[in-house]
């Protein structure tokens, strides 16, 4: 039985290395998941990973013995083996299309798997990390912080941007949700789950819906910091940067540095904040009484809320059901106060927008993105998990990922693919719950960072095999999403606005100003690329509040147009003004003209009255029709759950 042949044996408790820090100077490596947190593998796979020469007569081989933790790679022959061993071995979450599992056990497993005829390998280089905690030193008093200093940041956000930000506590945490169970590493009493709302509450909706969480793995916790980044950025650059002036003026954006507040707490205890422990799941510690403590990098109590959402939950081999294992989904579909907590709040934000058969697409007009950050396999993933089958938004889904990963168009340069492409079967995950349930967009991107905890430096500066740090390298990505976010399906197929300018910025009432953007589909990878075939500009009020368009010039003739316009500003009352500026494609889809995300610029009048509000200007003629963030039929009773395999 499974709990027998992952915990039996001399090495399941008292010879196993309490695997409590951050791994550092992995060199120059791959990131990979320790059953189900992200580890580095040696990108030097000739030099780095060595399977060992057997002792001569002994059946022995030196490095499983050398070392009581082992990163092994484990090769499979086709994706059904992969996929049967995944669930056996409670791999790592990793990319698997080098065709091998990356799974850390210990000395035994390794000849169990080895007698089986298996082909393993052992990396020497991660293996000793893991064995050795004198290596692991990289800690949060190295700059990351705790769940009350995440909290007190939040406060502090909302006390500096009142009108732009409100803070929501939209549930319990595990052991706030069960007073008096958390005892371990010393009692405390859990923690509300709040999430950062943005937006320019002046400005009346609906607006579109962009969701971002992370630290659903607690030890994953450099995801906080690049949310609390995003938050920043936002807030910071409100007042001088046109792009994120809009996006906060018409976006709902959410943002949740910190979904597993219970077990970042267990994490920040090892070694008092100076040895974190390797602690993935929630703190539901019912019926964990057998798993190790303190938790190893394999074994520990807790509930994988990344399998717990209630959508295809435990149907496909793709979470585990042993207490101990880092990916054990839970009693039930959505039996964790974590998970129920995103999803009875998202399900007030965004309609049911995706018909109750697995093959029924979302509209082209659905609305709403949700992102859900990892650490750090390097990869910008999509739905489905549970099945190979393509999702039914798939061109458009894979298109976005594209772009999110697409270095000149402002993308992480990460892989991208869905889960089960790039990893193995994944049942009960969010993303899959995101979309299978109300048809939003729906991504998870795994930082890089060359380690599971990489130096906090790195966060913000290159360094961790990053060449601009895990934040700059993502930035344009989360805003690109908050930039599609009201209908990110149909956006999709239009070409990006960029370089928006007006010259001068600056201009006296009447002095007209230059107007310059590119309109651009040549992005890397973009499977919708046409010819440009229009560009226009909006004054103050953009398209679906009924704007007023403004055709551009230029010639719509290629892939890649400069465009520019005269702005007349006679009519224009003093003060700053947006400049809203998007392109469309030649082709239309599915009777919808081919427009692409807006970028934005500042326009300073001088001179005159006081100036007045922007996004406040009424429309003087009839604006073209756009589809509406809630261009979708009225939600529709929730069905019944399908059955589950």
């Amino acid at each position: 039985m499974k709990e027998n042949y992952l915990h039996t044996g001399k090495t399941t408790r008292k010879s196993l290395p309490r695997v409590k820090t951050v791994l550092r100077a992995f060199g120059a490596v791959t990131a990979v998941t320790l059953a189900g947190i992200v580890l580095a593998t040696a990108i030097g796979f000739g030099t780095a990973t060595a399977s060992g020469r057997p002792q001569a007569g002994s059946g022995k081989n030196l490095l499983a013995e050398k070392y009581n933790t082992l990163v092994m790679r484990v090769y499979f022959r086709d994706r059904a083996e992969r996929d049967r061993l995944a669930q056996e071995l409670s791999a790592a979450e990793v990319p698997t299309t080098k065709g091998y599992l990356t799974v850390i056990r210990d000395r035994d497993l390794y000849y169990r798997l080895t007698a089986r005829g298996l082909r393993v390998e052992i990396d020497e280089n991660n293996s000793r990390k893991l064995s050795d905690p004198q290596i692991m030193r990289d800690t949060f008093y190295g700059g990351y912080k705790s769940v009350e200093e995440i909290y007190a940041f939040l406060d502090q956000k909302v006390a500096q941007f009142p009108s732009l930000v409100e803070k929501i506590d939209i549930g319990d945490s595990w052991c706030k949700a069960n007073p008096g169970a958390c005892v371990l590493p010393s009692p405390w009493n859990g923690y509300d789950l709040f999430v950062l709302h943005i937006t320019n509450r002046n400005i009346p909706g609906p607006k579109p819906v962009l969701w971002v969480d992370g630290d659903i793995h607690a030890r994953e916790i450099a995801t906080p910091e690049v949310i609390m980044r995003m938050i920043d950025y936002l807030l910071n650059n409100y007042d001088t940067n046109a792009d994120v002036h809009w996006l906060v003026d018409y976006n709902d954006i959410w943002l949740m540095p910190e979904v597993n507040p219970d077990g970042h707490h267990i994490v920040e205890a090892g070694g008092g904040g100076n040895s974190p422990y390797y602690f993935r799941k929630n703190s539901n510690n019912v019926g964990g009484g057998a798993c190790s403590w303190p938790p190893t990098a394999f074994d520990h109590f807790g509930v994988d809320n990344n399998r717990n959402f209630p959508f295809k939950w435990g149907c496909c081999g793709g979470s585990s059901d042993f207490v101990c294992d880092q990916t054990y989904r839970g009693t039930s579909e959505g039996s964790e106060p974590e998970t129920m907590a995103i999803v009875n709040m998202i399900r007030t934000l965004v309609p049911d927008q995706r018909g109750p058969g697995d093959t029924d697409p979302a509209p082209i007009t659905a609305t709403g993105v949700y992102q859900n950050i990892h650490t750090d396999a390097e990869v910008n993933l999509f739905t489905w998990g549970w099945t190979a089958t393509q999702m039914p938004n798939y061109a458009e889904t894979r298109n976005i990922a594209a772009h999110m990963a697409a270095p000149n168009a402002g993308g992480n340069g990460y892989p991208y693919g869905s889960i089960l492409e790039e990893l193995y079967p994944v049942d009960g995950g969010s993303i899959d719950w995101a979309y299978g349930e109300l048809g939003m967009a729906a991504f998870s991107t795994e930082l890089g960072g060359n380690d599971f905890l990489p130096s906090y430096s790195c966060i913000d500066n290159p360094g961790c095999g990053s060449a601009q740090g895990l934040w700059p390298e993502n930035r344009g990505m989360l805003v690109y999403l908050a930039k599609i976010s009201r209908t990110p399906y149909l956006t999709s197929h239009g070409p990006d606005a960029n370089t928006v300018l007006t010259n001068p910025p600056s201009v006296p009432q009447g002095v007209p100003s230059q107007l310059t953007a590119s309109v651009n589909f040549a992005w890397s990878n973009n499977a919708f690329s046409q010819n440009v075939g229009g560009a226009e500009y909006y004054i103050d009020t953009p398209p679906w509040a009924g704007g007023t368009a403004i055709p551009m010039n230029g010639t719509f003739n290629s892939a890649t147009v400069a465009v520019d316009a005269t702005i007349d500003t006679a009519s224009l009352s003093a003060g700053r003004h947006v400049i809203f500026v998007q392109g469309r494609g030649a082709n239309d889809f599915q009777g919808f003209q081919t427009w692409g995300p807006i970028s934005a610029a500042f326009l300073d009048v001088t001179g005159g009255a006081s100036p007045t509000p922007t996004a406040t200007a009424s429309p003087t003629a009839t604006p073209r029709p756009t589809p509406s963030p809630r261009a979708v039929p009225s939600p529709r009773p929730r069905p019944t759950p399908l059955p589950r395999a």
